[in-house]
């Protein structure tokens, strides 16, 4: 399988281009896969709830629902469905005087997102004039940070840092990502390696805390996913192709379809890992140009084109897939329908 995702031109520390030095943080990892589009501010939340775990052990907890709210949304009806569908963790662990834990995952049939906390225990802050960028992205980088859930196929997504409480210690990191295959409950490990703050070039890389934490965690939660029935064929830029189906989620959505011309690639990539230009050409063809949007009940729609995906070329065909998870939590009462490529269908939660 071949994917990609969009390798950005050398970034610096200034305000011309912190635009493009938010994209790279947000950047989910090394594979070429074009990721999604994701910047949440940061609001701060701080309620927590007293859970009684084992024999007699306090643990506290917070409800999914403030955990994502920095990142999923924060209105009342949206901290209910985060909820319903989130389920608080609590699991961490601790390197060299610093913890990080899980807060809390939620998921579907296709994507989750997991956010965890890093805080110091000596309640010192984790780095001196730590500043957020636009979008209350903060400049912080791990050597490796990969929270493996046991999918056996390609995955893409984003990732970033926050601080959803500037009054106290601890700052968060937030996993978004969708999966090529559906996901399957089971035991999660979070593997994290060596902290930095990156310099005002954008380049150099100032330590904050150095340690390997590896943190695992049950990967279940309720999928509150339904399929809307494909079948239908398309033109795709002069191509025919078929439309498999499309699943929708308040968490995100993936649309499936099968082109009918085999993507030949011309495996002539750059060192730095760049498509060439007839890459790209055709990764616009098959994969970008497809139309992806919402209606709304009240008549506005959402448009989703720019979202990730992969290209998977097969003998006389190519299989595709586009989605990802939503900027923020949405209610699929709301949602009249998906259009893809022309096509319509009706959402009936």
């Amino acid at each position: 399988m071949k994917t990609y995702r969009e390798t950005m031109d050398e970034l610096r520390f200034t305000e011309q281009e912190k635009e493009a030095m938010v994209d790279r943080l947000l950047e989910g990892g090394g594979s070429r896969r074009r990721g999604l589009n994701l910047r949440r501010a940061a609001v701060a939340v701080a309620a927590a709830a007293v859970l009684t775990v084992g024999a007699g052990a306090a643990v506290v907890l917070t409800p999914a629902g403030e955990v994502f709210a920095s990142v999923l949304g924060g209105a009342p009806a949206q901290t209910e469905l985060l909820d319903w569908m989130g389920v608080p963790v609590g699991a961490s662990d601790t390197h060299n005087g610093v913890t990080i834990t899980a807060d809390a995952i939620i998921g579907d049939a296709y994507s989750y997102a997991v956010v965890y906390s890093i805080v110091r225990e000596d309640g010192q802050p984790l780095a001196e004039d730590l500043e957020p960028l636009e979008h209350g992205v903060l400049p912080l980088v791990f050597d490796r940070a990969d929270t493996s859930v046991g999918v056996i196929g390609g995955s893409y997504g984003s990732a970033y840092f926050y601080d959803a409480d500037p009054s106290e210690p601890s700052i968060q990191y937030v996993e978004k990502t969708t999966s090529d295959v559906p996901l399957e409950p089971g035991t999660a490990t979070a593997s994290f390696r060596n902290l930095y703050l990156m310099g005002k070039d954008f380049q150099d890389k100032i330590p904050v805390a150095e340690g390997k934490w590896k943190i695992r965690f049950q990967f279940s939660f309720p999928d509150s996913s339904v399929r809307l029935p494909g079948g239908q064929s398309f033109q795709l830029n002069g191509v025919e192709a078929i439309l498999e189906g499309v699943t929708l989620s308040p968490l995100s959505i993936q649309a499936d379809y099968t082109v009918k011309e085999e993507l030949v690639w011309d495996n002539q990539s750059q060192e730095n890992g760049r498509e060439s230009e007839y890459d790209r050409e055709q990764a616009y063809r098959f994969f970008e140009s497809l139309p992806l949007s919402l209606t709304l009940t009240d008549g506005s729609t959402v448009d989703l084109t720019g979202l990730g995906g992969s290209i998977e070329p097969e003998t006389g065909r190519t299989v595709c897939r586009k989605g990802g998870v939503f900027e923020e939590i949405l209610d699929l009462s709301t949602v009249e329908s998906v259009t893809v490529a022309g096509i319509t269908l009706p959402v009936t939660p």
